[in-house]
């Protein structure tokens, strides 16, 4: 138990004991006992509510002291306890509180004695039931707050793990393309040389080169096995390829490219995907909005790609829960290459994608 529950407790022990002594007509040790014992039942509500209240009723019918009963009585109300008990509670609480009425002398004292213990039972019954499905409620939303970050946490691997295996998969046609081009060459070479000795060094060549770019298509294959459906093997985009996505039909784009020659091509895919990413993020959450993307490098090499759009001026609905994944993929290509990568929205309602790389070394 909570230290805050145990002081709650022990407050409501004292008022209730303070009530129930106030209320005596007499000095009958028996009486006060029992006021004493009701009070302190207090102290057991949270783990046996009906023994709570049970140690409350014969002080209620012996000197009229209501708290401690109404207090157990909503304990009762609140806890876990069956229809049954929590009726014939609620109704031996309601006798014992009319019956506490003073005077029985008309009508009218009937009536009120009636009506004092309907609401004071009433009362406590219906706030206990209340705090029950509160508490039933938090328990609920408590469950379903763990499960959606479970299901996130989810999603954010598969995320990672699609683009990592389309990273593997840009890996295997630019190395396959350098070690088929070894592999020719120390073909070519073996044939050419005169020397009986450089002809063998070119067979090794050969084969070691024909061996690794076997065994890199069998890991990339066990990687796509592994993931979802793979995208075909194809040629990776470099910088060349940013005009096709730059002069879109449906958006307004102004783009400011200043790029330097020669950058290796791990970060023009990183370029690529990241104003891809972009361009595709604006048309669905967005559309209509002005781009603004500006890709510059420094003499070192250092990368910094910037876009930036408005908010969109067509009225548009929010977007799914998943709709950020590809900034987790563009975030993981980002760290492997050394960099950052960083997407939130603008004070004026538009959004911002930056992504920084490190000059290769």
């Amino acid at each position: 138990m909570k230290r805050r529950d145990v002081l709650i407790d022990l407050g409501l022990v004292a008022v209730a004991a303070l009530d129930g002594v106030l209320g005596l007509y007499t000095t009958d040790m028996l009486e006060l006992v029992l006021t004493l014992v009701g009070a302190a039942g207090l102290l057991l509500r949270r783990r046996l509510p009906l023994l709570s209240l049970a140690l409350a009723l014969p002080a209620l019918f012996l000197t009229g002291g209501p708290i401690a009963s109404v207090i157990a009585l909503y304990t009762v109300a609140s806890a876990a306890t069956g229809m049954i008990w929590l009726v014939a509670a609620t109704a031996i609480t309601f006798l014992g509180l009319g019956l506490s009425w003073d005077t029985f002398t008309s009508v009218n004292d009937h009536v009120l004695a009636i009506v004092y213990a309907t609401m004071t039972s009433g009362g406590a019954v219906a706030l206990g039931r209340l705090r029950r499905n509160q508490s039933r409620l938090s328990a609920s939303l408590d469950e379903l707050r763990r499960a959606r970050a479970d299901e996130n946490r989810r999603v954010a691997r598969e995320a990672v793990a699609e683009e990592r295996a389309h990273l593997a998969r840009e890996m295997h046609d630019v190395v396959s393309h350098q070690v088929s081009l070894i592999t020719v060459q120390a073909g070519a070479l073996m044939v050419r040389a005169d020397d009986p000795e450089v002809a063998e060094t070119a067979d090794t060549i050969r084969t070691l080169a024909s061996t690794t770019l076997a065994e890199l298509r069998q890991m990339l294959l066990v990687l796509r096995a592994d993931g979802p459906e793979a995208a075909p093997l194809g040629p990776q985009p470099t910088l060349r390829h940013l005009d096709e996505i730059l002069h879109p039909v449906d958006l307004e784009v102004d783009a400011r490219i200043d790029l330097r020659e020669g950058l290796p091509p791990a970060t023009q895919r990183a370029v690529y995907r990241t104003i891809q990413e972009g361009l595709t993020n604006v048309r669905k959450h967005a559309p209509g909005a002005r781009v603004e993307v500006t890709a510059t490098s420094s003499d070192t090499g250092a990368v910094h790609v910037a876009l930036r759009n408005a908010a969109s001026p067509e009225p548009h609905p929010d977007p799914a829960p998943t709709a950020r994944l590809g900034h987790l993929g563009l975030s993981e290509r980002a760290h492997m290459l050394g960099g950052s990568f960083r997407a939130g929205p603008l004070a004026d309602g538009g959004y911002e994608i930056d992504l920084r790389l490190p000059a290769a070394h």
